[in-house]
């Protein structure tokens, strides 16, 4: 038990130190999943989205928000066939954070550039994005989110609830 103690202190130093050096990079990285409601062309469907995104702190409370994602989601077109509606996008936001105890609470505004395809219909342009969520984590170390997002990408609007997860550095 006493050869224990001394192992013990050591593993904890190193966790310590680890946590400490992690922060001193204002970088995150992170990647999330989500079901989305997507409404396009009058209908309502759920789909799938995914994203890979970063962050780069700009304050303690402050930060900007980008990445890449994709979502689909499956559609009747006006001849009653089901075809997929694919939309990419890259959003680029500011995030606005309070530090908590065991996590943080955070509200993200922004744009997001998209490409929308479905059939041989196409639409490429700016559409207004905001997030809110929560992120369970006491260190910059790894953490898990949860957020509500709403996107406005030109003829298609999206409402997903997302689980996420990040890394900072």
């Amino acid at each position: 038990m006493k050869k224990l103690m001394p192992l013990a202190v050591l593993c904890t130093s190193a966790l310590i130190a680890t946590s400490a050096t992690a922060q001193t990079s204002p970088l995150s990285i992170g990647a999330s999943a989500s079901t989305t409601s997507v409404k396009y062309a009058g209908q309502t469907e759920t789909g799938h989205t995914w994203e890979a995104n970063g962050t780069l702190r700009l304050t303690e409370y402050s930060s900007l928000y980008t990445g890449y994602g994709q979502t689909t989601a499956d559609f009747e077109d006006s001849n009653g066939i089901e075809k997929t509606l694919k939309t990419s996008y890259i959003p680029l936001s500011l995030q606005f954070t309070v530090p908590g105890e065991m996590g943080s609470f955070y509200l993200r505004g922004g744009a997001n550039y998209y490409r929308t395809e479905f059939g041989s219909e196409k639409d490429i342009g700016w559409g207004a994005t905001g997030t809110v969520g929560v992120k369970l984590n006491t260190t910059t170390g790894p953490g898990l989110a949860f957020e509500l997002t709403y996107a406005d990408r030109g003829d298609a609007e999206t409402s997903s609830v997302t689980v996420g997860t990040s890394i900072g550095f």
